[in-house]
């Protein structure tokens, strides 16, 4: 027996089993399939699609999926670098997608470039600034009327609570995956959170904090930050000593940088060549921490007499420097300091790239790093004793490169690419 809803604004209102009039509702016959479906089952879990009947929680197989890929993009930024390697493995298996990116006056590439394929104008929609308003987002994903709505998140990104509820709430009819790649014991952040129906972090003790320690109601799923693939390839080792290593990254006090000078100070007694590398890069938003913190790195050099032992480059540098430097130093680090009131459970980007570079990888013990096969140094001296190890000890250096290599093969961005895609599915 045919069924009928009445429907104000893509929403039905109305059950009934007999046809009726309605000078304010649509009225749609609820379809075969569906007919199962009590009333109250179909006014809160179903909604109107393409002027049909369709369930909220139906799931389409993935190649019939149409997806929005919402966050930042070409950007001298690691979500947008995450991004750039995650999507194109993604999208290669869904029906239709498109991006919907912030604003940006400095790009570092070509936003229609995505993976080897390159994109049509309509493919890319730029349209939100962090901070401001994110209506003009709000309206161009409904006009695109996806089946999941995929966002990276950082607190960074997404800085105004109010936008971000706002902007949930009038997503509320959707499919909505939220990729956060920070999550705090902070309180004030669980208002943004709570928001979130959907929500993967990279590690287990993420989950934990956001279903245990803050009761979110959204389901939270754990997948793995994916990794380049193994290039053991290296360049001529210009530095003209085998006692090389570097760090890379924002200059941000949390990175620890001070550490990796001390170490230095600590290996000269013994190697009067070591040489430490720094790529201290810099956000346009944090311009005078970068300057103060700066100045006080170059006041330790000074104080530990390591004016020939240390050089600290400033700056934005392209994937293709910072392959240079990787591939020419004998070993990395990552120095990261965690204060108790500020502890994020998070993934690096950074530590698996310098891992695929076929070079042995230091790490501080911080959360970051929690899930990698690196060597676990929190202090200057035991950061000291690991690099005296891999300079002096060549069985123990390719054991560690190993340990590397076969966690980079584990999760490799195509195969974590495959884990959203059995999420899309389920």
């Amino acid at each position: 027996m045919a069924r009928f809803v009445g429907v104000r604004h893509n929403r039905i209102c109305v059950v009934s089993d007999n046809q009726f009039n309605n000078d304010g509702l649509d009225i749609i016959e609820i379809p075969p399939e569906l007919s199962h479906i009590s009333p109250s089952g179909l006014i809160t879990s179903c909604i109107i699609k393409d002027g049909k009947v369709c369930c909220k929680n139906s799931r389409k197989a993935t190649s019939q999926i149409k997806l929005a890929l919402v966050g930042n993009w070409k950007m001298r930024c690691g979500i947008a670098t995450y991004s750039e390697s995650l999507w194109p493995q993604v999208a290669k298996h869904v029906q239709d997608f498109k991006l919907f990116i912030e604003k940006n006056e400095v790009s570092t590439g070509d936003i229609h470039q995505f993976g080897c394929c390159t994109l049509s104008d309509s493919q890319v929609v730029t349209c939100w600034e962090r901070g401001k308003s994110l209506q003009d987002l709000v309206k161009a994903l409904k006009e695109y009327d996806p089946d999941v709505i995929w966002f990276q998140h950082e607190f960074g990104l997404w800085p105004n609570a109010s936008y971000w509820l706002a902007m949930m709430n009038q997503l509320a009819e959707y499919r909505v995956v939220v990729t956060m790649h920070s999550v705090f014991h902070h309180r004030d952040k669980t208002i943004v959170e709570a928001a979130m129906p959907e929500i993967v972090v990279h590690l287990e003790g993420g989950r934990k904090l956001l279903k245990e320690e803050k009761g979110v109601s959204g389901k939270v799923y754990v997948i793995p930050h994916g990794c380049d693939e193994f290039n053991k390839e290296r360049l001529w080792n210009f530095y003209k000593t085998e006692k090389t290593f570097m760090q890379f990254g924002f200059g941000f006090r949390y990175k620890g940088w001070e550490n990796s000078i001390k170490a230095v100070g600590i290996l000269k007694e013994k190697y009067p060549d070591v040489f430490f590398t720094g790529l201290f890069s810099e956000s346009p938003y944090a311009k005078v921490e970068h300057q103060v913190y700066y100045n006080e790195l170059m006041d330790l050099v000074e104080k530990l007499g390591l004016q020939e032992n240390v050089s600290i480059l400033r700056g934005f540098q392209s994937d293709a420097v910072i392959d240079s430097f990787l591939r020419t130093n004998q070993a990395t680090l990552f120095p990261y300091v965690s204060h108790p009131e500020h502890e994020v459970f998070g993934a690096s980007g950074a530590a698996r790239m310098a891992m695929s570079k076929g070079l042995p990888v230091i790490t501080s013990s911080v959360n970051h790093f929690s899930d990698l096969p690196t060597i676990k140094a929190d202090t200057p001296q035991e950061i000291a004793d690991a690099l005296e190890m891999l300079f002096t000890n060549s069985d123990a250096k390719q054991k560690q490169i190993q340990a590397q290599t076969s966690y980079l093969s584990d999760n490799t961005w195509e195969k974590i690419g495959l884990r959203y895609i059995d999420l899309f599915e389920k």
